[in-house]
C-alpha cells in the first residue's frame, strides 16, 4: 500500500459521488500518483442504488476521476464490501496483472430516512429466516449479547465499558462521526434498541469514504519512499451460514475464525505479534466476540482485556483505536477500507498524536459481512 485517503464520516452534504472522489484523490496524492493512470479500479459498496438511486457507481468512478480507460469493478459482501474490494486488488497486483489498483471504499445512507436504512440493511440477512419474522440486525445482536452473558456471566455494567471506550477515542479521531466522550451511565440510561442493547451499543448509519492505492514492488519504487509503504502479509475470507438459525454457536462467528487463521497462515505471524487491532464493533457485544475469533483473547475472557486497559490505545493489544465502527461510524461499503487506512496510519507513525500506537509496526483488520456470514480478515506490516 502506497496511499491512504478517507473523508470525514457521519452526517454529510457531499453526495455519494463527491465522497469517493475525495477520498481517492487523497489517496492518489499520498502515494504521489496524481499523474499516473492506475490500471484497474475497485469499488467496494454495499447498496448505493438503494440508498442513492445511484448504480453502475464503479465506472461512474473511472470516469469521474479522469481515469478512463481504465479498467472498473464493484464488488459487494455486504458491510465487508470494503474489505472484499481490497482483496479483488490484491489479488490483481499479487498476480501481475496490474502494477498499480485504486481501491474505493464508500456509503451514503443518510439520503433515505432511518426506517428505510433499517429496511436496506436488513436484506442482508436471511429472508426466509429472520426477516420475515421481524428479524433486524440489531435484534441477531441482541440474541447474542443474551446468550454470551447466560454463557460467560458478562454483566450489563461491564459490556457498557466497550462503547465508552470507542467514544473516548473518536473523541480524539478528527474525522469520526462521534467525537463526545461517553460514562457508563449514560450508555445504560439510552434508549433501548433490542434488549440488552441500547442506543450506545449501536453504531451509526453514516456517510463517507475511504481509498487506498496498491502497487506492485517496481511501481512502489518509482512513486513514494519503502519508510511510506505498507505491506500485505496475509488476507483470510471465509463465509458461514446465512442465518444465525444455522449455526453451531451463537458466541463465536465461525467465519472470523476461519479467516482469521486463514490470515495469520499467509502472513507467518500469530495474535502475539499484532501491535494494533480494528475490529468489526458494529454492536458492542461483537467487539468482545471478535477479540475472541481472531485469538486476542480466550473465550469467556475479552472483557478482563478491556477493564485491564489493555485494548487502550497506550495498552499491551490496542482494539479500535479510532473510535471503531461504534464511534469513528459505519459507512458500510466504506467501514473495511476505512480500518485498513486507519492501520497504515498507524504503522506509518502518523495516526493523530493521542490515538498513535507507540512502535507498531504489525497490525490487523477484520470486516464483517451481513450479520457474521462473511468475513475478511487482513494483516500488515510496515515495508
Amino acid at each position: 500500500m502506497v496511499g491512504v485517503g478517507m473523508t470525514k464520516f457521519g452526517r454529510l452534504e457531499e453526495s455519494i459521488v463527491e465522497l469517493a472522489c475525495a477520498a481517492a484523490l487523497e489517496a492518489m496524492g499520498d502515494a504521489e500518483a496524481l499523474e499516473t493512470h492506475p490500471d484497474r479500479v475497485i469499488v467496494g459498496t454495499q447498496n448505493p442504488d438503494e440508498f442513492t438511486g445511484i448504480g453502475h457507481l464503479s465506472t461512474l468512478m473511472a470516469d469521474q476521476l479522469g481515469l478512463v480507460p481504465s479498467g472498473a469493478t464493484r464488488v459487494e459482501t455486504g458491510p465487508s464490501s470494503g474489505a472484499s474490494a481490497f482483496e479483488a486488488g490484491v489479488a490483481l497486483v499479487g498476480s501481475g496483472l496490474s502494477d498499480l489498483v485504486l481501491v474505493i471504499g464508500v456509503e451514503k445512507m443518510s439520503e433515505v430516512d432511518r426506517g428505510r436504512a433499517s429496511a436496506i440493511l436488513a436484506k442482508m440477512m436471511s429472508n426466509e429466516n429472520e426477516i420475515r419474522y421481524g428479524g433486524t440486525p440489531a435484534a441477531l445482536a441482541a440474541l447474542v449479547a443474551r446468550r454470551y452473558m447466560h454463557d460467560y456471566g458478562l454483566t450489563r455494567e461491564q459490556l457498557a465499558l466497550v462503547p465508552v471506550k470507542a467514544h473516548r477515542n473518536g473523541a480524539r479521531n478528527p474525522l469520526a462521526h462521534f467525537q463526545k466522550e461517553v460514562t457508563v451511565e449514560r450508555v445504560l440510561q439510552s434508549p433501548i434498541v433490542a434488549d440488552p442493547l441500547t442506543l450506545y451499543d449501536c453504531c451509526p448509519t453514516s456517510d463517507g469514504a475511504a481509498a487506498v492505492v496498491l502497487a506492485s514492488e517496481a511501481m512502489m519504487n518509482d512513486l513514494i519512499s519503502r519508510d511510506r509503504a505498507v505491506r500485505v502479509l496475509g488476507i483470510g475470507h471465509a463465509t458461514d451460514f446465512h442465518a444465525v438459525q444455522h449455526r453451531l454457536s451463537l458466541t463465536s462467528l465461525s467465519a472470523t475464525v476461519q479467516a482469521s487463521q486463514a490470515a495469520f497462515g499467509m502472513a507467518g505471524v500469530t495474535p502475539d505479534d499484532i501491535d494494533v487491532w480494528e475490529l468489526h464493533d458494529a454492536f458492542s457485544i461483537l467487539e468482545l466476540i471478535d477479540m475472541e475469533d481472531v485469538g486476542l483473547a480466550e473465550r469467556g475472557r475479552a472483557i478482563e482485556m478491556v477493564m485491564s486497559g489493555e485494548t487502550e490505545v497506550g495498552g499491551s493489544s490496542p482494539v479500535n483505536t479510532t473510535g471503531g465502527l461504534k464511534a469513528r461510524g459505519h459507512p458500510t461499503g466504506a467501514t473495511g477500507i476505512a480500518q485498513i487506512r486507519d492501520i497504515v496510519l498507524q504503522l506509518r507513525g502518523d495516526a493523530p498524536p493521542e490515538l498513535q500506537v507507540e512502535e507498531a509496526e504489525t497490525g490487523l483488520t477484520h470486516n464483517i459481512g451481513g450479520f457474521g456470514n462473511n468475513m475478511v480478515v487482513s494483516i500488515f506490516r510496515c515495508a
